[in-house]
């Protein structure tokens, strides 16, 4: 099955408008701070992990779209923006650069006209070529910082999927976005410049992509011991050692998830102080949670594949088969931008707290 016609099915089942708020038409997923509707997004970025990295990577995108609307936008942009999810829009986050990193400038500023910026460069790594609808983008304000804009990205001519050269994640139709002379109207920008990095939905909104690693994992496991079942293989002790551990880590790092989401999701900075900590305590934990959290699925899910493949040998590596897909699109999608750097960060903010606060008892 083809990834269009994958998202179509998502469309179709109504969960592209479930990322926008109840008040707009949808569930929240990703965006209310409720425990429901964090579970509810952290269990389908897990089951379509399971189904489909390519597919859960581009649902992963749309949901963080949605959300930086939400967090960032005016109301009279939430009311516009938000209808076209009912539409069956698909957005979009693209954030690396291309060869000229991605510029903005002033072409229009007058009292009787709207303020316009003419854009400069490309953005690489960029997801959902020819099946986004739009895109958040950041771009180079200038003396301003950067910037944020939801743009329309349907331009087949300014799509290039063959620099796309990556042996995974072959299917989310990824490549370079081409934007040199787009005008954008001032009023697609979300926000205010640095929005972008406010924590802890910045580096905190990781869970997300987290979520649909860990749903491939249990994947993994479930056709690995099906694989062992269907050889009589599963009773070999070795095996059920190996299988075990999976299950293991599986649940560890569940748990580890679980509360990052939670954490990051639940956040609301207008609440009241509670107890000895303040907001920036609990900004700092939440955001030290989610980096942990990464950390830790990529170990499990290297650790697994490479116990999985001693396990099953060369039907492992078997091109075409559904393990073996799974196992190179995992791989790649696991190297996210500097984990070192996340890991440095996720140090950091355990020394910025108090030892009481680190306590896990």
């Amino acid at each position: 099955m083809s990834l269009d016609v994958e998202m179509d099915l998502l469309r179709k089942a109504g969960l592209l408008l479930a990322c926008a708020p109840p008040t707009y038409g949808g569930q929240g997923l990703g965006c209310n701070s409720d425990r429901h509707s964090v579970l509810t997004a952290f269990a389908v970025l897990r089951a379509l992990g399971r189904a489909s990295l390519s597919v859960a990577r581009l649902y992963e995108g749309h949901m963080n779209a949605v959300k930086l609307v939400v967090l960032y936008a005016s109301d009279a942009q939430k009311t516009q923006l938000l209808a076209r999810l009912a539409e069956g829009q698909l957005w979009g986050v693209w954030g690396a650069d291309g060869a000229t990193p991605l510029s903005g400038s002033l072409i229009s500023d007058t009292p009787t006209g709207p303020r316009r910026y003419m854009l400069h460069g490309q953005k690489a790594f960029a997801s959902g070529l020819g099946l986004l609808d739009q895109a958040i983008v950041t771009f180079n304000k200038g003396p301003d910082g950067v910037a944020l804009a939801l743009v329309n990205v349907s331009e087949p001519k300014r799509q290039d999927k063959a620099a796309w050269r990556a042996s995974g994640m072959k299917a989310t139709w990824s490549g370079v976005y081409d934007f040199e002379g787009v005008q954008i109207d001032a009023s697609v920008l979300i926000g205010k410049p640095g929005d972008y990095i406010k924590e802890p939905y910045f580096e905190g909104g990781i869970w997300r992509y987290c979520a649909a690693q860990h749903g491939a994992v249990e994947q993994i496991v479930r056709l690995w011991r099906a694989r062992l079942e269907q050889r009589g293989r599963a009773e070999d002790p070795i095996q059920l050692s190996r299988l075990a551990r999976a299950r293991a880590r599986l649940i560890a790092v569940y748990a580890m998830l679980r509360d990052a989401c939670l954490q990051v999701e639940t956040f609301v900075a207008t609440k009241p102080s509670t107890g000895n900590f303040g907001l920036e305590d609990d900004r700092r934990n939440a955001v030290e949670m989610a980096l942990l959290a990464r950390e830790m699925t990529e170990e499990m899910a290297v650790v697994v594949m490479d116990d999985a493949k001693k396990s099953l040998g060369v039907e492992a590596h078997l091109p075409q088969s559904d393990l073996e897909r799974i196992f190179r699109d995992l791989s790649l999608y696991l190297r996210q931008a500097g984990p070192d750097g996340k890991l440095l960060n996720a140090g950091r903010l355990y020394l910025a707290q108090s030892e009481e606060r680190t306590r896990l008892w």
